[in-house]
């Protein structure tokens, strides 16, 4: 049930569908890390690629076969699915794309566990390769008077799932030193009944880190946009948008 809720809570951002499907135009392999319950996979099937995702939360993971198994269509390939954690993986093949969407870079705690990841991803790249990400810009979050602690008492969304109405109420805190913010949502179904709460770790770059931690893993940024439109990047975007090379 939790990872229903999860990922009917999370469904990614306007316009992230149609930026990866053009970024990975033309290429006939792609490995997505932390692909959750198969979302992008899904968006980016095709009858000539060859799709692999990453994803180290079991119950995320077997969602995305039951997700994949019933959405796709069935004349096209399921992508693979590999347990695995991002830090640290390894395949025998290699990969014209290699994709990190959606904010996955920020469950990584600490810059060694955000640069292993940026080596692994190098490493699974093939010649002339690229990898892309997406994270939210922290860079106005961090500077910002924003209160350090916040319990939502209205909903922040309301969901239907399991035959049922489900109010879902956040509540965040940040330790803006160690670029923490810790986020909880709790899931009241109207109808009565057990309440889920799930909460979500989260360690945030600034932009100026994601640089150098390309930098350090061995790429070459060759484009940062501010949106999913490819506007070009500033202090005040609203997300940071990455697609580098290997040097």
């Amino acid at each position: 049930m939790k990872a229903e809720l999860y990922a009917l809570t999370h469904r990614g951002n306007p316009g992230d569908i149609a930026f990866y499907r053009e970024a990975c135009h033309g290429a006939r392999s792609v490995l997505e890390l932390g692909s959750g319950s198969g979302r992008m996979l899904l968006a980016l099937s095709g009858a000539r690629r060859r799709l692999t995702g990453l994803e180290l939360d079991p119950e995320l993971l077997a969602l995305a076969k039951r997700n994949l198994r019933a959405l796709l269509p069935a004349k096209r390939s399921a992508p693979r699915l590999v347990a695995g954690d991002m830090r640290d993986f390894e395949f025998p093949e290699r990969f014209e794309r290699v994709l990190l969407p959606y904010n996955a870079l920020y469950c990584l705690l600490n810059r060694r566990a955000a640069l292993a990841c940026f080596r692994a991803a190098h490493r699974a790249l093939a010649l002339g390769g690229k990898f892309v990400l997406d994270v939210w810009n922290a860079g106005p979050f961090q500077s910002s008077s924003a209160k350090s602690s916040v319990d939502d008492s209205e909903p922040v969304v309301t969901l239907s799932h399991a035959g049922r109405t489900w109010d879902v109420f956040e509540r965040s805190s940040v330790r803006r030193a160690r670029q923490r913010l810790n986020v909880t949502y709790t899931y009241l179904p109207r109808e009565g009944g057990p309440t889920y709460q799930i909460p979500i770790v989260q360690r945030y770059y600034s932009p100026t880190e994601v640089m150098e931690l390309l930098d350090s893993a061995g790429f070459v940024v060759e484009a940062r946009y501010g949106d999913f439109s490819r506007a070009r990047f500033n202090a005040r975007s609203p997300q940071l948008i990455v697609s580098a090379r290997a040097r």
